[in-house]
């Protein structure tokens, strides 16, 4: 039940109560002074006990209160007798009223969280012990008011840690020291199980990964107090694919270690995304080694062809220049060579990496 809500929900947890008088108390060699509770002081525990307690007719109306009641509900001098139970209690209706009263009479008690309204409309969070008064007539009824806010706070914060770690993107999951899952999220579950919870928890870890490369080095830090991180082929399933794992120490709340908190993502896309990147910077480089290649052979081929024009249009050169310059051809040719020879083999070292970037790409892509 949240205060923000007009109606409210009411746990009722409903036990067998005696309401017979206790004679005597027993003391460690089993006798007690006979007039053990007649020397208490009722009122003073009335008046003292829990946050608040009401006496209230069947029809919800306060007939009176302890002193602590009037502080609580910051009512103070001006006391709460008269005041209807509804404006004290958020979800008192009068059919829970109806039904505290068939419990009273089979003799046990209702159990109720509920939220106290304070006065000025504040709401908190209380535990209500519903019971008669041990008489034979039903009025008026004892309701025991105790102040949970605190552990309903705590129960908020760690409801919704649980559904902020249910709906995370990545598969959390908890693990003992064994190896043995105890606890998956529906994202674990979707990458190991397809989607089936029994089929994660309960089992063991070297279902999905390596011993070797993954499970031993990761307990050895866990044991060690550090956290760990890797990368693993899933095994498991029909799907193949990489994920990432990382794994941290999971302490109990005396500081001793119980197990591994365990975070698993899908590393598809992450892989998809490098591979388009080293293609990117492959290409870009391929471009990069034809504008050198170009350029690299565009100076020997100058010369070869500037050579071989002027040995076909011009007659007038005498033997000493046209054999230097048809050295000036022979050097050209064997430079161009050369440099075609080494860009065949870079652009081959080229296609290999390309397809081996395609075959990753296509691993992949199978998931």
């Amino acid at each position: 039940m949240k205060p923000s809500e007009k109606s409210q929900t009411i746990k009722i947890d409903i036990r067998s109560l005696g309401y017979g008088r206790v004679d005597s108390a027993q003391t460690k060699n089993g006798a007690a002074p006979s007039n053990y509770f007649d020397q208490l002081d009722y009122r003073f525990l009335f008046e003292h006990a829990y946050d608040a307690i009401l006496l209230a007719d069947s029809r919800g109306t306060v007939v009176a209160a302890n002193t602590r009641a009037d502080d609580f509900f910051g009512y103070g001098a001006g006391g709460l007798s008269g005041r209807p139970l509804k404006t004290l209690v958020a979800g008192v209706t009068p059919s829970l009223l109806r039904e505290i009263q068939d419990v009273i009479a089979q003799g046990r008690y209702m159990r109720i969280q509920a939220f106290a309204v304070r006065k000025g409309g504040a709401l908190l969070a209380v535990e209500a012990v519903v019971m008669g008064n041990g008489t034979r007539s039903p009025e008026p009824v004892c309701y025991l008011i105790r102040d949970i806010q605190s552990r309903w706070d705590a129960e908020q914060k760690l409801l919704s840690a649980y559904h902020a770690m249910d709906n995370t993107d990545a598969g959390i999951g908890i693990v003992d020291m064994r190896g043995i899952v105890t606890y998956a999220n529906r994202m674990m579950a979707e990458l190991l199980g397809a989607g089936d919870e029994s089929a994660v928890v309960g089992h063991h870890l070297d279902t999905w990964f390596d011993r070797k490369t993954v499970l031993n080095p990761m307990l050895e830090n866990i044991q060690a107090g550090k956290g760990w991180l890797g990368e693993q082929r899933q095994l498991g399933g029909d799907k193949a694919g990489w994920l990432q794992v990382s794994a941290v120490p999971d302490l109990d709340e005396d500081e001793e270690l119980c197990g591994m908190v365990l975070s698993v993502r899908d590393n598809a896309e992450r892989r998809r995304a490098e591979i388009a990147e080293q293609q990117a910077e492959r290409s870009r480089a391929l471009a990069e080694s034809l504008s050198t290649a170009c350029h690299a052979l565009g100076q020997p081929a100058t010369v070869l062809l500037t050579s071989i024009e002027m040995l076909k249009l011009d007659d007038t050169l005498d033997a000493a220049t046209r054999k230097e310059m048809i050295e000036m051809c022979y050097h050209a040719a064997i430079q161009l060579r050369e440099r075609v020879r080494l860009f065949c083999a870079a652009r081959s070292e080229d296609l290999l990496a390309a397809r081996e970037g395609k075959e990753e790409e296509e691993e992949v892509n199978t998931e």
